[in-house]
């Protein structure tokens, strides 16, 4: 379990140097560079950061034999997370791909999956009230507080947290974030006026997955 953890761990650096490489194909080297505004060296200590949180996630997920497709999503989170840190995008690629395994979870019932009838029609509401959601930051604010990413990332959250969790993974995801505006103001003397949400948004569905299957078995 641990060798198996860390391979892992380890991959996540060569997956998100492919999912770079893909994203410069399809949208323009020159575009991605533009997006990128963490500096080489601070995302080098956040990407290490990641690794660190990441292999005990990994290992828990391992030992509680919980089946593959919650390493899958595990393992989604962890990219979404770099690629939001360094250039404020949640790439559709990814989010496709956990929006799919997902929903083949849901078809198959696999185990600590949702039951697909309110899962599914919670999907269905999310999306609708995603785009009414942001026409109206457009209209009222003149700019989005949420970016696309975050709503879709939240979409498809719920196809794989029951729809009791959702709540709580939103709260403990917007708590998450004002304490990391309040350190950086506090301690750096940064005034944040927008954070990368979706790694607020994984910390805050791990956090409630995780803590929702009770104490690991022994």
């Amino acid at each position: 379990g641990i060798l198996f953890s860390l391979v892992l761990t380890l991959s996540l650096r060569p997956a998100y140097f492919l999912l770079v490489k893909v994203l410069c194909w399809r949208y323009g080297r020159s575009r991605i560079a533009a997006c990128i505004v963490m500096a080489p060296g601070t995302f080098c200590r956040a990407r290490l950061l990641l690794a660190v949180m990441a292999l005990p996630v990994f290992l828990l997920v391992w030992l509680r034999g919980e089946a593959p497709h919650w390493l899958i999503f595990c393992y989604g989170l962890a990219l979404l997370t770099l690629a939001d840190m360094q250039m404020r995008l949640l790439p559709d690629y990814l989010l496709i791909i956990l929006l799919w395994a997902g929903l083949l979870a849901l078809a198959l019932r696999l185990p600590g999956m949702p039951s697909p009838g309110p899962a599914l029609l919670l999907f269905a509401l999310v999306c609708v009230g995603a785009i009414l959601f942001m026409k109206a930051q457009l209209a009222c604010c003149g700019r989005a507080g949420l970016a696309w990413g975050d709503l879709k990332l939240i979409a498809v959250l719920t196809v794989w947290l029951p729809y009791e969790q959702l709540p709580l993974a939103l709260l403990v995801a917007s708590l998450t974030g004002l304490v990391y505006i309040l350190v950086k103001r506090w301690v750096v003397g940064a005034d944040l006026r927008a954070i990368a949400f979706g790694p607020c948004l994984a910390f805050g569905a791990l956090t409630v997955h995780l803590s929702a299957l009770g104490p690991t078995p022994v």
